[in-house]
Formats: C-alpha cells, sequence, structure tokens
C-alpha cells in the first residue's frame, strides 16, 4: 500500500498532472474540491473555504499537497482580485491548520505549493537562495503571508515542505501558452526591455519534484526551478520551436502598464532563482536547458 495523500488544487494542471503520477507510483490519491464529483479519477471531499469547512473524512490522510489558490497571474491585480488571491491561498491554509488541530489522529506531513514571488517581483539581477528575505512588495509579502499559515502545521509536529514555484512551462497552462500565442500569429516580442530574469521549471520535473519530496520525505523550503533565462532569449527560444520569425520591436512598458496595471510588475520584474538545494538533496531534472523543455513540449 501506497501513502495516502490529500490534494488541495487537484483539478488544477499541477494537480492533475500530480494525481496521475502518484497513482501511478500506488500512492492513493484523494481530492479536496469545493464541487466534489463521484465521477472522477480520485475519491473527492467537500470543502467550503468562506464558511470554515471541511469534510472530516478528508482529512484521514498521511500527507497533504496544498496546491489550490487562484493564479497569480491570471487576472488584473484590481483590489478584488488581491482578495481573491488572500482567500484561495492564504485562508484556505488556515482552514487546513484549523481543521487539522482538531484531529486525534493528524496526517505527518504537509507539502505545499509557494512561488518565486516571495522574493519580490523586481530582484534585478542579485541571485535569489531559500534564505533570501522576503520582498517588501504586495507580491512578496503576500507569498510570505502564505508561507507562514504553512509553517503554522510544525507547532503540531507535522513536517512542512515548500516548493517556490517559478514560471511553469507547459502547453496546459501558466505562462508559456500566453506567450505562444503572440509568436503564432507573427506579431511575438520580447517585453519591456527583455532583459528580466525567468526562472522556469518544466511542469513534468515540477511533478517529478514533488514525489521526490513524498517518497524521500524531504523536509524545508526547496526553489522549484531548473534554469534561468531572459524574456528575451525565452521568446526567441519558442519562436526557433514554432519556426516562427520575430518581427517587432520589444513590447513597450507603458503599454503593458495600461493592459495589467499593477500585475505589470511581475511581467516586467523578474528573479533569478536558484535550484541548487533540491539538487543538492539528489533530485535529478530530466529537462536541464530551455531548449530540451521546449522541444519537449511542442512536440507533445
Amino acid at each position: 500500500m501506497g501513502t495516502k495523500i490529500l490534494i488541495t488544487g487537484g483539478s488544477g494542471m499541477i494537480g492533475q498532472a500530480l494525481s496521475a503520477a502518484l497513482s501511478k507510483k500506488g500512492h492513493q490519491v484523494s481530492h479536496l474540491s469545493r464541487y466534489p464529483s463521484k465521477h472522477t479519477p480520485y475519491p473527492s471531499f467537500k470543502w467550503d473555504i468562506p464558511r470554515g469547512y471541511i469534510d472530516p473524512h478528508a482529512l484521514k490522510v498521511d500527507v497533504i499537497i496544498h496546491l489550490s489558490g487562484e493564479g497569480i497571474a491570471n487576472k488584473r491585480w484590481t483590489e478584488k482580485q488581491k482578495q481573491n488571491l488572500i482567500v484561495s491561498r492564504i485562508d484556505a491554509a488556515q482552514l487546513l491548520y484549523d481543521q487539522v488541530v482538531k484531529l486525534k489522529t493528524r496526517p505527518t506531513r504537509i507539502i505545499s505549493a509557494s512561488a518565486i514571488g516571495y522574493y519580490g517581483s523586481d530582484t534585478q539581477k542579485e541571485e535569489c537562495f531559500e534564505n533570501t528575505p522576503a520582498g517588501d512588495d504586495f507580491i512578496g509579502q503576500f507569498v510570505y503571508k502564505w508561507e507562514q499559515k504553512v509553517n503554522q502545521f510544525e507547532t503540531l509536529g507535522i513536517g512542512v515542505s515548500l516548493l517556490r514555484i517559478g514560471i511553469v512551462l507547459s502547453k496546459a497552462g501558466g505562462a508559456l501558452p500566453k506567450l505562444t500565442f503572440p509568436i503564432l500569429w507573427g506579431v511575438g516580442a520580447p517585453i519591456g526591455s527583455g532583459s528580466q530574469s525567468m526562472s522556469w521549471i518544466h511542469l513534468d520535473d515540477l511533478v517529478k519534484m514533488f514525489v521526490f519530496v513524498v517518497e524521500r520525505q524531504v523536509l524545508g523550503i526547496y526553489n522549484a526551478v531548473t534554469q534561468n533565462t531572459t524574456n528575451a532569449l525565452l521568446t526567441q527560444a519558442i519562436a526557433k520551436q514554432l519556426k516562427r520569425p520575430l518581427f517587432l520591436p520589444n513590447i513597450p512598458e507603458f503599454f503593458l502598464k495600461i493592459i495589467f496595471g499593477n500585475m505589470s510588475k511581475i511581467i516586467l520584474g523578474g528573479n533569478q532563482v536558484s535550484g541548487m538545494k533540491i539538487i543538492e538533496q539528489g533530485f535529478e531534472s530530466d529537462y536541464p536547458t530551455l531548449e530540451g523543455a521546449l522541444s519537449d513540449i511542442f512536440k507533445k
């Protein structure tokens, strides 16, 4: 019998891929869902974050993997959207903690997604390591508070692992389809100066990293990134894979500020993040180069 694992956000891009990978390795996977269904491959249990409810049967597991939450770059950062981010990530982690406290038999570990936004939306050329302080802008403070909620589990004797995820490369969602679309239409161009750092990871490597953390019982904070590139180099690499030329000059910053508002900071800024710490634990990436990662994604 494998490990009993409860995943929040199991229907998302990372959650679906991770559920399949864990099941294949013999682990028993179940999901927490706002709308549980009997027609999913995994048992699903109800939770309602605003009402503070989790089906008590859901938490009879060894490990919780907490992935749920509104995508940080999904929409403009209006006040309402900032509130959605806080409820879906910070309040969700607090609710898990409040319910686990009540249990006689508790899970032994929680593994939570976090984000390299922890370091702030723009760390210039400074390389960020797991012990680099949190940024003092909205995104840095937001991720810091989200991690604090997860770290509370340590007070219950529950092992905590946090993966600060970079830009996830996949056709299924995230940044890549947004970057690919204009290039396919012949209007692709680097954004702003094009020199901003982008720390990325192939979706398959991210899933492999979560499985590694589950099976090796790796605790602590790890950057889930493979390599750093720049916005211009990433745009050029995508265009090369798609065999499309890049005609246009860079997309000007003021234009992005009009479209994205406050959120333009994470598009115009960037983080150069080190992924060495997890490699030192014995993790090996299947897609260590940008060219290899994109080639695999676009041939699928």
